[in-house]
């Protein structure tokens, strides 16, 4: 065994070899050393740079679900989803342009709007995104909760923001994100996003979707989702993303295809829903 010390002359004649050896060992450890660096530190770096965006985009189109002869829901809802829809894009658009946001709305007032105009409406608008706001109905008065929808990954990024701003202040069954192929969501070229912000064949959330605190908060938090999303670039389009494909059946279908919307008979117990509330909202 060899014991090299740099001022030991008896090493010389074995310290050349030694000397490469250990040199190419360094040579090799640096690059080591310096690869690790460079996937440890500049590589997420990269992604992370590449992921962030200054503006992903400046323009908000918001879609108030329905209106005019088109009340929305099921026949025979006490609480019309076209009012609550409006009065929660409203707030909306407000919450958006106090965050220096330009906003685009399909409709502000109670008039019907076919859904190729909405989406049109929407594709004209470059470097946005598209928001419909709606509440959902059920025959089951006892279905809940919130759910956000997209037809592609793009539409996703921005679903999965929304849904999680919103289920951190709102009380009720988080249903997810899902995907469907809504024909404003499908006919639009952008990033394009549809929420169902409670079920008007709940009386729990009936009542709640009544108030003027409920619908604030929202659209609070559909604001965030949409600001929050603002840092980020969105994914490449995939036409369609990964997860489980839910077309609602012909009892939920709130978009279809044709502009015929069609809904079979169901009512909700009428007396576990204030209809002086009701007429108050629709006077508001």
């Amino acid at each position: 065994m060899f014991v090299f010390r740099n001022d030991s002359p008896s090493v010389h004649s074995n310290a050349a070899p030694m000397s490469r050896d250990r040199d190419l060992l360094y040579f090799w450890g640096a690059r080591f050393v310096r690869q690790t660096f460079f996937a440890a530190i500049v590589i997420p770096f990269i992604v992370v740079a590449d992921g962030r965006a200054d503006v992903s985009f400046s323009t908000v189109v918001i879609d108030p679900g329905h209106g005019g002869w088109d009340r929305g829901g099921i026949p025979g809802q006490i609480v019309p989803e076209k009012t609550v829809a409006l009065d929660t894009a409203l707030r909306l658009q407000r919450l958006l342009q106090r965050a220096g946001l330009r906003t685009v709305m399909t409709r502000t007032t109670d008039v019907y709007i076919p859904l190729s105009v909405r989406s049109a409406i929407a594709n004209v608008e470059p470097n946005a995104i598209f928001v419909s706001i709606h509440y959902n109905a059920a025959r089951r008065s006892g279905a809940h909760g919130i759910e956000t929808y997209s037809e592609n990954n793009r539409g996703a990024v921005l679903a999965a923001r929304i849904q999680r701003q919103i289920v951190t202040r709102v009380s009720t069954e988080n249903r997810g994100i899902r995907s469907a192929e809504y024909y404003v969501l499908r006919n639009c070229r952008l990033p394009a996003v549809l929420v169902e912000c409670g079920f008007l064949t709940n009386p729990v959330e009936a009542q709640l979707a009544l108030t003027p605190e409920y619908r604030e908060t929202v659209a609070e938090q559909i604001a965030g989702g949409i600001t929050e999303q603002r840092q980020f670039s969105f994914p490449r389009l995939v036409p369609n993303h990964q997860g489980r494909l839910v077309h609602k059946i012909k009892k939920h279908r709130k978009v279809v295809d044709s502009e015929r919307l069609v809904y079979p008979c169901a009512t909700i117990p009428r007396a576990r829903v204030n209809r002086v509330a009701v007429d108050q909202l629709r006077e508001a």
